[in-house]
């Protein structure tokens, strides 16, 4: 049995049968698995750990989706056999997930920024740190360069692009006065290159003082509910007093798939106005 090999993901021609809280999976003999490879049933990573017949293998936990009789979409993947039980079966809390760079992916400039520099397995882990920035942990596990056409190409394009794209920020978020309470922080444009597909947002703020950057929810902050924090503007309810005046707003975008991140220069300011 081989240690690992090269496929990214190969779709099943077939559907399968799976039953909740089972670990048979039923299969048409056409459609290909070996013991130790990686299944993704309805979205779920599942490592084979035997196959009975030509028509049935055995995973090693139970289903824990819906029973189907004929699940559509089942996926093939080969990463690293060791490595892929530590990260399925859950060896710790920070194992990441493990990723796949064919012969043209790792060319791309977005994919490098994420420290995916070789071809191949990789184990890769994406964070923010305490000062609020992104950063990219990734250990290459194994040699392979091989086209994409051969080794298929797994849904992952958030963080192994396919194709070279760009986002620029042409006009930067405003400043945001309120004397209601609310308001907004707009005026962010930005132009693309290549195929981002759908930008992503995710708005930090800054206290007047202070040098974190903290990724914002509904209620970050005593005093304000902070609104759409996901979007290309940024909006605010509540805000009754001062204590928040001179915190500083930005925003961190990325695409579908996989522009290397931007981020906004931080000017933006709140101001309550009486």
């Amino acid at each position: 049995m081989a240690v690992f090999g090269s496929i990214d993901a190969a779709t099943f021609s077939n559907n399968v049968g799976v039953t909740n809280g089972d670990a048979t999976v039923t299969k048409n003999a056409a459609d290909t698995v070996n013991q130790g490879d990686v299944l993704v049933l309805d979205g779920v990573n599942y490592i084979v750990r035997s196959v009975t017949s030509t028509t049935s293998i055995e995973l090693h936990t139970t289903y824990a989706g819906s029973t189907e009789a004929a699940l559509a979409g089942a996926i093939r993947r080969t990463p690293p056999k060791d490595v892929a039980e530590y990260v399925i079966k859950g060896g710790d809390s920070n194992v990441g997930e493990i990723l796949f760079v064919d012969a043209t992916e790792v060319g791309l400039a977005e994919n490098k920024s994420r420290g995916l520099k070789g071809p191949g397995w990789w184990n890769y882990k994406t964070y923010t740190d305490h000062s609020g920035a992104t950063r990219h942990k990734a250990v290459h596990l194994a040699y392979v360069y091989i086209a994409a056409g051969t080794s298929g190409d797994f849904t992952d394009d958030t963080r192994v692009a396919d194709v070279a794209s760009s986002v620029t920020i042409g006009t930067h978020p405003a400043s945001s006065t309120s004397s209601s309470g609310a308001g907004s922080f707009a005026n962010l444009a930005t132009s693309t290159t290549g195929t981002p597909g759908a930008l992503s947002y995710v708005w930090q703020r800054q206290t007047a003082s202070g040098k974190r950057w903290v990724n914002l929810a509904a209620n970050t902050d005593t005093g304000i509910t902070y609104v759409n924090f996901t979007n290309a503007t940024l909006s605010y309810t509540g805000l009754a007093s001062d204590a928040l005046d001179g915190y500083k707003y930005r925003v961190k975008i990325t695409s579908a798939n996989g522009t290397e991140e931007v981020i906004s220069n931080g000017a933006a300011t709140l101001t309550f106005s009486s």
